[in-house]
């Protein structure tokens, strides 16, 4: 049987609140209840004038980067699904149903530049506080004289959080600085035309040589120098030529500026490496768009070198807070007592143990911990004691599993909320984004806990009702 569409109602005769309400168990009604909103505010609000055209609230702001990185989208896409969505609505915080984009797109950018690293570390420590609070236990072993309380487990480890750029060789970063410095001539020649020919390069002889050497499989050491060396005459010859323009009164704009200056390290840099036949240099630029981002040598299989921030990350009780992030490569094994004293500051306590590789286990950081009445995981220095050795062993064998827990994290944060591709491209937003993709995973959690709790106390008041009927 067939039936007519001519009679059937259309949900479009209807408004959204005739025909739908929110569901309490949906996981932004959840989340929603869990983002301290009120401290949010209090960190952004100061950034702004008494005065001036009325900047959007911190839930529109927070709230849509926290979208973006549990959904993984683009900003256009965070604008498009909220417009889309209810839920989405609701916790942006709007309080009805409306078809039109909350704000525009381009916004998002502001929104990364005014939520630093900083500022949004201290809303995830203050959302997943309580949640992650330790019990106190009693210290053993301590050396201080005041008995400072301990509790809970820190478990620490670093790892990379890759950039969106290609991977960097010598041939392909010269070859684009040559094609970006022929465009700076072009703007540069631009008020000149008719009355003085264009400095002569060789844009298109430059151009078929890199991708006569991009189509070679396995080309030769040989091959390779006598290309770069070819590239460092044409690169050198531009830049000349922009030094001279500039020189006579050229002018370009600010972006061109800062681009010009890192076109300028790179050829120094590849100069440098050429003449000494080396392939290591201080600071190297590895992206033209990103001259923060630094090469992160991890010993990987997959990947021996990233390209991206370096961050160091602690697990406390399930949820996960950055330590510290930074571009450049940094030793993450004298990090330990900076982690120490952000475990104190967040729950008013010293670890009771601490679960870390071996880059940690330091002489150093041994007396350290020693001396506060940490136990650090890992078998003790010396020779072994035969009659403790085995339970030394057992007992070290199941930190490496308890310690498994933190690489889980990493893995679901660049897998499920985007922190193995950071794609902006300015150096304060990429480590917003990171923290973001913290506090997505840790939002998730806490929404799912407290779902799971709200339902066991419905259950149970059911019961108690049925019984008493």
């Amino acid at each position: 049987m067939y039936e007519k569409l001519s009679g059937q109602m259309r949900i479009i005769d209807y408004t959204l609140s005739d025909v739908f309400t929110l569901d309490p168990d949906n996981r932004w009604v959840q989340k929603a209840q869990m983002v301290p909103w009120e401290m949010a505010e209090d960190r952004y609000s100061h950034m702004f004038h008494k005065n001036g055209r009325k900047a959007k609230d911190i839930r529109k702001a927070l709230g849509a980067l926290l979208i973006q990185q549990d959904l993984k989208c683009s900003d256009e896409d965070v604008v498009q699904n909220i417009k889309e969505n209810p839920y989405l609505q609701h916790f942006i915080g709007m309080d009805k149903w409306s078809n039109e984009a909350p704000f525009d797109p381009s916004l998002m950018v502001w929104f990364r530049k005014r939520l630093s690293a900083k500022v949004l570390n201290e809303i995830n420590e203050e959302m997943c506080r309580r949640a992650a609070q330790p019990k106190e236990e009693t210290a053993e072993g301590s050396d201080d004289d005041d008995d400072e309380p301990h509790g809970g487990t820190l478990i620490l480890d670093a790892t990379c959080a890759p950039a969106d750029i290609t991977y960097p060789t010598d041939s392909s970063l010269l070859a684009d600085a040559i094609e970006k410095s022929d465009e700076i001539i072009d703007e540069l020649h631009k008020p000149h035309i008719g009355e003085q020919p264009r400095p002569r390069t060789y844009r298109k002889k430059s151009r078929k040589l890199f991708k006569a050497f991009a189509k070679q499989r396995n080309p030769s050491k040989k091959q390779i120098r006598a290309v770069i060396r070819s590239q460092l005459g044409y690169l050198g010859r531009n830049l000349r030529f922009i030094g001279g323009m500039l020189e006579a009164g050229g002018e370009i704009s600010n972006r061109d500026a800062k681009l010009l200056e890192t076109i300028r390290i790179l050829y120094d840099q590849q100069s440098r490496m050429h003449s000494q036949r080396t392939h290591s240099v201080e600071d190297r630029v590895v992206s033209l768009s990103q001259p923060h981002v630094r090469p992160i040598p991890r010993g990987k299989a997959n990947a021996k070198t990233e390209f991206g921030a370096k961050l160091l990350i602690s697990v406390v009780n399930g949820y996960t807070f950055a330590e510290h992030i930074s571009y450049d490569n940094f030793n993450e094994g004298i990090l330990l007592a900076e982690a120490i004293n952000n475990y104190r500051a967040r729950f008013g306590m010293l670890p009771s143990s601490i679960l870390a590789d071996t880059i940690f286990r330091n002489q150093n950081n041994r007396a350290l911990c020693k001396k506060m009445g940490i136990r650090l995981s890992g078998l003790p220095l010396g020779r072994r004691n035969a009659g403790k050795y085995r339970q030394q062993l057992k007992e070290f064998l199941a930190d490496c599993g308890a310690r498994n827990e933190v690489e889980g994290k990493i893995g679901t944060a660049k897998t499920r909320y985007g922190m193995n591709r950071v794609r902006v491209r300015l150096p304060g937003s990429g480590k917003s984004v990171i923290v973001l993709s913290l506090m997505a995973m840790n939002l998730s959690k806490l929404a799912k806990a407290f779902l799971r709790l709200f339902r066991r106390e419905r259950y149970f008041a059911s019961e108690t009702a049925a019984v008493a009927a």
